[in-house]
């Protein structure tokens, strides 16, 4: 069951992001430039409690991104130990930079105690801050190996026919569109769904080991 635990707080923590429902269908084939003006407004005026629970809820989530990983790589190990090995590593380093970049997002809150006297300054140091340059776009950038590595397990697992095609083609295609879309909620939303479906097939396997 631990295994679905990270979609379902991922979609949880995605849907958080909007206000209202029709905002879900306004999908964008590009990244637009980030309004870090509009989240300093929301944090100043005390109205930041989504934009915070929505990264906790997805920050929780990572330790069972973790389990995914494991569980696959020690699948494909049976049948192809090099590739699980080189998928785990990857999805490891990326994990670990994606939690660096959670960090980073849930550290913008601290904004919320900022003086009313240093707004202006603290609004042009935000905008800065979330720019994906510097530190943050070093790790924005690694952080895609997580799913990198998830592709190459299910890649993997399919070539050795471990697991349905179906469900190993919804992790690659749940993961491609984080690749695609990152920071896009209704497509990272989206590409979680799949994700919890690929893994279906998965848990059921595991639920036979345990009996």
């Amino acid at each position: 069951m631990g295994l679905l635990i990270f979609p379902v707080f991922a979609i949880l923590g995605f849907a958080l992001h909007f206000s209202a429902l029709p905002n879900f269908f306004h999908f964008r084939w590009q990244r637009p430039p980030y309004d870090a003006g509009r989240l300093f407004d929301a944090l100043t005026a005390g109205h930041g409690g989504h934009f915070m629970m929505a990264h906790v809820i997805v920050d929780l989530s990572l330790p069972f991104l973790v389990l995914i990983v494991m569980v696959l790589g020690l699948y494909l190990y049976r049948s192809a130990p090099w590739l699980a090995l080189l998928g785990v590593a990857v999805g490891m380093v990326g994990l670990l930079a994606l939690a660096g970049v959670m960090a980073s997002w849930l550290g913008f809150g601290a904004i919320n105690h900022v003086a009313p006297a240093d707004y202006p300054g603290a609004r042009s140091a935000l905008i800065e801050l979330t720019r994906i340059q510097g530190a943050l776009g070093w790790h924005t950038y690694v952080s895609y190996g997580a799913f990198i590595g998830v592709m190459m397990l299910a890649a993997g697992l399919w070539l050795r026919r471990q697991f349905p095609g179906w469900a190993m083609g919804c992790l690659i295609v749940g993961c491609t569109l984080f690749l695609l879309f990152m920071d896009m909620d209704n497509w990272m939303l989206i590409g979680t769904v799949l994700m919890g479906a690929g893994l279906v097939p998965v848990m059921r396997r595991l639920w036979r080991a345990e009996k």
